[in-house]
């Protein structure tokens, strides 16, 4: 049961992937962001699904000397930097009244993005090969 949870709540995950690359359109177009406040809604939600993931990840492997249990670890923790510097910067372009501050956010939301996306699928490839290691 654990497992099935553990799988089905990493996808949420995959809701914000398509951010960074919007940001990137839009701020290269110099058109604003208008779904702001549902993508701060689903980074949230991705928030909440790292904490279940990594509370069943623990429920699932408990053997804390494996140095892949800190591999993961470690990945999780970078996600969830990512998604608090999404969260802040999304909070910080809804504030601003400025459109080139806003072009501002909307481009270090695309670096920073793409960084996000390196690392999920880094996650992801560990993780499907959790038992090959």
């Amino acid at each position: 049961m654990s497992l099935m949870i553990h799988q089905l709540i990493s996808i949420l995950f995959l809701a914000v992937v398509p951010l960074p690359i919007i940001a990137f359109l839009k701020s290269r177009n110099g058109q604003p962001l208008e779904s702001a406040p549902i993508w701060k809604g689903l980074v949230m939600l991705a928030n909440l699904a790292l904490f279940v993931t990594l509370i069943t990840g623990f429920i699932l492997f408990p053997e804390f000397t494996s140095i892949r249990v800190w591999v993961s670890v470690a990945l999780i923790l970078a996600l969830g930097a990512f998604l608090g510097i999404f969260s802040k910067r999304l909070k910080l372009y809804r504030l601003e009244k400025n459109d080139e501050v806003k072009r501002n956010h909307l481009d270090k939301i695309a670096k920073i993005g793409f960084i996000y996306i390196a690392t999920l699928i880094g996650t992801f490839i560990l993780m499907f090969n959790w038992y090959n290691l």
